[in-house]
């Protein structure tokens, strides 16, 4: 029997076996929609380090939700065309109503997180330098986005385009990463743990319940998952020690699946990097599925085993070298080898394993989805 995309999906959430294996994708760049729709997105580029996006001066001066409602569309639009299992709405583009970037220069923004970033025009792309919450004075005259007075125009949109046929994969974030950056970088927060602990505690306590009321909305608004995209870590592990993560942030990671389940919402992990360390605590904190499982530090096969019958696994196909770099039989290579290791009995979702960025050949994509249709049927 073929099974509607949500179907497919919902299926190996709970670590059954559909059909075939369902694809997603976790970010989509713009150069990739514009390719496949043939139509331009606004704000084109953009989104690495914390959400940036590159805006030219006349899109400056627009309601931050008219270049989010339109790219979303086209987002939307993208996803089908190509035939991935899910659509994606995340809190990046969630702005109050009449929002604007305030512009330091005129290359240079703050977002409504207190993040900074700059803008490359040449080549439309935005990455991350700075924090705004620079001491404690600094966080006690900052008021974060009121989850009440934002838009979530971008989401009733999703949710009536994706109708009964696929399942509406809500992108958030908690605690844990919104704080370095707003303070300027991992070090910075780092040092505020062990010296100004109660500094550290105030900003992370703020970013998080704002974050996680923001998921409330999410959640009345129906999305089918929640997926935290809080990265934790690099190739040598977790950016703190367990003992941090537990005093610091698990609190509210476990009050965020919490609000989950009791919706009956999936909770899906992201984050980049070795989690080695903390992996099994996640798991205990009660994840319902991981991502991406670095391919370069960490290993699906023994991920799979270890806890393949306790959450769902998405990724892993490699976005670094393979469908930046890779030719079509490179992609459809890996694409097996994912699917032979972590597709048996379930619970797997093939996916980029980090995002489909802007140096990902498009080409390379329709391949990777080609090929988990007709590698990834069921039963195995």
């Amino acid at each position: 029997m073929v099974m509607t995309h949500k179907e497919r999906y919902i299926t190996a959430i709970h670590l059954g076996e559909p059909d075939t294996v369902p694809v997603d994708a976790t970010y989509v760049d713009p150069i990739h929609v514009e390719r496949i729709t043939g139509k331009k997105v606004l704000a084109a580029g953009g989104g690495g380090g914390g959400g940036g996006f590159a805006v030219t001066r006349e899109e400056a001066k627009m309601d931050m939700n008219e270049i989010m409602l339109r790219n979303q569309k086209l987002l939307n639009e993208a996803i089908k065309k190509i035939g991935l299992d899910a659509l994606i709405v995340s809190d990046y583009w969630l702005y109050p109503r009449g929002f604007k970037l305030k512009f330091v220069d005129e290359s240079t923004y703050v977002d409504q997180w207190g993040k900074i970033y700059r803008i490359r025009r040449d080549v439309k792309t935005t990455y991350w330098i700075d924090g705004a919450i620079k001491t404690p004075e600094d966080l006690d005259d900052f008021e974060p986005p009121d989850p009440e007075s934002l838009s979530y125009d971008i989401l009733d949109l999703t949710k009536r385009e994706a109708g009964e046929d696929y399942p509406v994969i809500g992108w958030c974030h908690c605690g844990e990463m919104f704080p370095y950056l707003m303070r300027g970088g991992i070090e910075k927060l780092t040092h505020d743990i062990y010296r100004n602990p109660d500094f550290a505690r105030k900003l992370i306590k703020k970013v998080a319940e704002t974050n996680i009321e923001i998921v409330k909305r999410m959640l009345d608004r129906g999305v089918d998952v929640v997926a935290d995209s809080d990265d934790v870590a690099e190739g040598k592990g977790p950016f703190f020690p367990l003992k941090v993560f537990k005093e610091f942030f698990f609190p509210y990671t476990k009050r965020l699946i919490d609000e989950c389940h009791r919706r009956g919402v999936p909770f899906l992990r992201h984050s980049d990097g070795n989690l080695y360390p903390i992996l099994e605590d996640l798991v205990n904190l009660g994840i319902d599925g991981l991502h991406p499982i670095e391919p370069k530090v960490m290993d699906l096969a023994y991920v799979k085993k270890r806890y393949g019958d306790k959450i769902f696994l998405r990724g892993n196909v490699d976005c670094a070298y393979v469908l930046p770099f890779g030719s079509e039989e490179d992609v459809r290579r890996d694409v097996r080898r994912c699917v032979d290791t972590a597709a048996r009995g379930g619970g797997f979702i093939l996916a980029d394993s980090n995002s489909l960025h802007s140096n990902v050949k498009t080409e390379n994509i329709l391949v990777m989805i080609d090929e988990a249709r007709k590698y990834g049927r069921y039963p195995r």
